[in-house]
């Protein structure tokens, strides 16, 4: 991955870790039914994930089961703005963490392992209701809206796991196409989708609505700072660039132009193969004045 900065805009930075994390609480959740099409169970204290073969403790069959959750980052964006400075950073890493519940007591949830997949969805626009498994409401999200939340021409898989089949925390780390990098990084809402893969699998978890908040579910989130050009010093011909945000061991190059709107392939490199040792650091470009009456630096990454 590869940022870029002109010189011209100097950033007053505070020193910073090279990874931070951010715990992101569920802003709304609820699980669908293929069995009652047109109920809501969004205020359940649990969300499940069931293929249409899987059955219950006494051996009876629910149907298939998909879960819908929704994040929103606006604090998470707000805690590495602060730790980075305002857009310095980027998401290197996103878990989901759940808390499996093996054996459900409510006859309604299926049980089994097996295979599902957690997709990103672009489409929020779903009402989380109130309907809980022993008094479903007719308000709220639905298994048959399914058709219009779901697009497979914008919705972007997020990976596909196993559940354990035991009690307690499980966690899965999940892939960053750029379409949920940037859903999360825009400090909105973020929406996950949850179905089966494998017919007999009947995967229940504790949702926003179970008592113990620690049960819950949540959007793990890793950041890393981009690195800047924070400052300038001009010495006879010889430019020295002040970088914050390095990382340790990560190789730098810089190029030059006279035209800052000149695409990125025919500025000329003027420094390259610059080792930081993390945090802050300078590169003296040699010779790096030419006379120009502008003259634009771009730090990159390698």
């Amino acid at each position: 991955m590869k940022y870029y900065l002109p010189i011209l805009v100097l950033l007053a930075v505070p020193a910073v870790a090279h990874c931070a994390w951010f715990t992101n609480s569920a802003s709304a959740d609820s699980f669908v039914r293929a069995a009652a099409p047109d109920l809501n169970y969004g205020g359940a204290g649990a969300l499940a994930v069931s293929g249409a073969d899987a059955v219950n403790g006494s051996g009876v069959a629910n149907g298939a089961f998909d879960s819908f959750i929704r994040f929103n980052t606006a604090a998470m964006v707000t805690h590495f703005d602060s730790l980075f400075g305002t857009g310095h950073w980027a998401v290197n890493g996103a878990n989901l963490r759940v808390t499996e519940v093996a054996a459900p007591n409510n006859a309604l949830f299926n049980r089994g392992v097996g295979t599902f997949e957690i997709r990103w969805i672009a489409n929020d626009n779903w009402v989380e209701g109130t309907g809980n498994p022993n008094a479903p409401a007719t308000t709220g999200i639905v298994y048959n809206d399914k058709a219009a939340l779901l697009d497979s021409g914008a919705d972007a898989s997020l990976g596909v796991f196993t559940n354990a089949g035991l009690d307690g925390a499980i966690t899965f780390p999940l892939a960053l196409p750029e379409a949920f990098v940037n859903d999360a990084q825009a400090g909105g809402e973020v929406g996950l989708y949850l179905t089966a893969i494998d017919p007999g699998i009947g995967f229940t978890f504790d949702s926003r609505s179970f008592g113990t908040v620690a049960a819950r579910p949540f959007l793990i989130v890793s950041a890393i700072p981009v690195p800047v050009i924070s400052a300038i010093n001009v010495s006879g011909a010889n430019v020295t660039l002040s970088v914050r945000n390095a990382s340790a061991d990560e190789t730098y190059s810089v190029l030059s132009s006279a035209d800052v709107a000149l695409p990125l392939s025919q500025w000329l490199p003027v420094a390259a193969d610059v080792l930081s040792v993390g945090g802050d650091f300078e590169i003296t470009l040699t010779n790096a004045v030419n006379g120009l009456s502008r003259q634009f630096f771009i730090i990159q990454t390698q």
